[in-house]
């Protein structure tokens, strides 16, 4: 009757054990879980803030490089007496911030921020030379490059928007 007795208790003794890892490995699997969603979130903040900051970059070299301002205004204006190399830093201009918003629509910075894309879009589009563009170039970036056609679409409801007709496929 004696070894009942302990094969009994040192049953439930195991059993309790048991529980209590399994309550420990439980309690360690819910503090991974928070950490990885911190960790999560914080990519989400540092992608957000890249893209700020690349956007930023962007703009600076555009406004403190006097070359690059004056090309950008001569051609973003529509003017027809730019010269092939005020086009080709237009161009170069326009496909690196194309590229830029590209790389944050594959990361998925926008999220399901459709009115966010669209103010993207019209930020590069604001100018008859930036449309022309979209036409030229940015479109086929987009859609025949990179194979985006949700992104396509947005830019072609903004292009509708601000030059007041559909884009003629």
């Amino acid at each position: 009757m004696d070894t009942d007795l302990v094969v009994a208790v040192s049953q439930i003794a195991t059993g309790i054990a048991t529980l209590v890892v399994a309550l420990f490995l439980a309690g360690q699997l819910i503090m991974q879980r928070k950490q990885l969603e911190m960790a999560h979130q914080d990519a989400q903040r540092e992608l957000g803030f890249s893209h700020r900051t690349r956007n930023e970059q962007l703009t600076l070299a555009r406004i403190t490089n006097d070359s690059l301002l004056d090309a950008y205004l001569k051609v973003s204006k529509g003017d027809e007496d730019a010269s092939e190399k005020e086009v080709h830093k237009f161009v170069s201009y326009m496909r690196t911030s194309y590229l830029q918003m590209i790389n944050a629509w594959d990361l998925g910075y926008y999220g399901d921020n459709v009115e966010l894309v669209k103010g993207t879009f019209g930020n590069l589009m604001g100018s008859v030379g930036e449309r022309k563009y979209y036409i030229t170039n940015g479109r086929i970036i987009i859609d025949t490059v990179f194979q985006l056609p949700k992104l396509r679409e947005l830019g072609d409801i903004v292009y509708e928007e601000l030059e007041g007709r559909p884009v003629s496929t």
